[in-house]
Parts: structure tokens; sequence; C-alpha cells
């Protein structure tokens, strides 16, 4: 018989598109990460880390050029990493954010799959993100819209846990499972696609903080150089629903390093093996990048 699966953080992201879990790290477990992450940043900030996400470019691919003037940092389990990875392979494949995913996916252990671990942080500069659900194209219309949400909801959950304080992320309640309104829609495919739009709020998170969302919630972000930001990003996905999670997924460059990639506890030796399966499945197989910009 299966395990019984709670289910308040499904609720909670059935409802509203996402949900916040207060105090989800402990202080001690904050400090180590944001060493951990402030060990990366550096790093990446000097040159020395390619996957980076530069100011200017908002989905991928980023380019290779160097700028220490970058919104993110991608590959935090990536095996050029070496020992600076370490911390980040015990976050992402501890028991307590794992089974926050089993209760949303409403999905048993064996059935996550690994996916992305990357880190948000502040630009050198002020910066923003248009208005966008993170696999749909702005430009599709409604019919193609109510087709693509009614597709799998719950093939994957992505999250965001603040080591600083963060009030980044911006979204529309509610509009993970419908269409959008005549003004959601005019303001996603506008030439400025950052303007207000009514109903959005901002997600305050403190330091130790998560919030797990439906990527086809209308969300945005905004970067503000003047506040130091560290934020981990990742996401887990459903085995059964691999195919649609693949684009979103291996648009990163994921299946370049996984082969090469020696998880350092078992939690994450069976997330893997989920993600090597689907990376086999679509290998040689050009995906092409979910957005544009």
């Amino acid at each position: 018989m299966p395990s019984q699966i709670a289910h308040k953080y499904h609720d909670e992201i059935d409802e509203q598109g996402f949900t916040i879990i207060r105090g989800f790290l402990t202080p001690d477990e904050v400090e180590k990460y944001s060493k951990a992450a402030d060990a990366v940043v550096e790093l990446a900030r000097k040159g020395d880390w390619p996957d980076v996400r530069t100011r200017g470019k908002q989905f991928p691919p980023w380019p290779k050029n160097f700028s220490p003037d970058i919104w993110g940092v991608s590959g935090l389990l990536h095996p050029n990493l070496k020992e600076l990875a370490l911390p980040f392979h015990e976050c992402y494949a501890s028991e307590k954010i794992l089974n926050v995913a089993e209760d949303i996916l409403q999905a048993e252990r064996s059935e996550l799959s690994m996916e992305l671990f990357n880190m948000l942080i502040n630009p050198l500069t002020d910066f923003g993100l248009d208005w966008h659900r993170d696999t749909i194209k702005p430009e599709v219309d409604a019919e193609e819209e109510a087709k693509a949400l009614l597709e799998n909801p719950y093939a994957g959950t992505q999250f965001n846990l603040a080591l600083t304080e963060d009030d980044c992320l911006i979204v529309i309640p509610r509009s993970h499972n419908r269409i959008r309104t005549e003004e959601e829609k005019a303001k996603s495919i506008a030439e400025d696609r950052q303007q207000h739009i009514t109903g959005e709020i901002r997600v305050p998170l403190h330091p130790g903080d998560i919030v797990f969302y439906n990527n086809n919630i209308l969300h945005r972000g905004q970067y503000s150089s003047a506040n130091v930001r560290i934020t981990l990003h990742g996401s887990y996905g459903h085995v059964k629903h691999g195919k649609s999670r693949a684009k979103g997924i291996l648009q990163h460059g994921v299946a370049e390093w996984l082969p090469r990639f020696k998880p350092n506890n078992q939690n994450l030796v069976e997330l893997k093996e989920k993600l090597v399966l689907l990376a086999k499945e679509f290998e040689g197989i050009n995906l092409g990048y979910a957005l544009d910009g």
C-alpha cells in the first residue's frame, strides 16, 4: 500500500499558486548555507564560474562573456564546483525539503526526480524580469494557453529558499490555473512587460523562509542592486510527467555534466537516477528553449 502523503502544501498551491513556509531553515542552517553560497558568488563575480545569469538577459541561453553584473549562478550541484558543492548536496536532498515536494506533487519518494538547483543574487545594477509563465510563451492565444495550463499541473514544483531578506518575487495569486485577463495578456506582451498588474503582490521572505510555487503562476522578479540577495532556487519533477518537464530542465545544460555528478548522500543518488533516465530519453534531440528574452 502507498504511504499516506500529507496534502497541506499541495492544497495551498492548488488554491493560491504558491505556499510559504516560515523558518524552514534553522539559524545554523542559514549560516552554513550562506557561507557556502558566498564562496560560490565570489567565484562567479570574479569570472571563475561560467554558468551565470548575466544582467540584461532574462532566459537561457545566457552569454558566456564574463561580467560581474550577474543576477544568478547556475549549477550548484555541478561537479566542477568540487567541495564547494557539497553543502548544496545536503540542502537539495534534505528530508524536510523532499517531504514538502512529495506533499505538493502527491508523489512517493521513489517518484521524485532531480531537476535544477541554482542561486538568485543581487545584480550590480538594478534589473527586472518580465511577466511570464515559465514554460508557456506569452504570445499564445487563449485556447492554447488553457490547454497548456490543464496539462500536468503537478508535473513538478519549484522553490525559492531565502538566505537573506528577499522580496524580489512578484506574483498574481490564483493565476496558475486560468488564462490571463485582458490586462494581464496586454501587459505580458507589451513593449514594457514589467508594468504593474492589478492584484500583484510581492512575496516577502526572511532568512530561512521558503516559497514553493507552481511555475505556471504569472510572475516576475525585481532585482535591486542596493540589497544583498542570496536565494537558493530549485525544482523537483514527478517521474510520471518527465516529458512535460524536459525542455524547461534540459535547456539549462544539466545533461552535459550529469554523468560526472557524484552525489554524497543516498537521497540524491536516487533523485539523480530519475534525471539520468530523462536525459537519455532526449539524448541528441534539440528541444530548444521554453521562453525568449
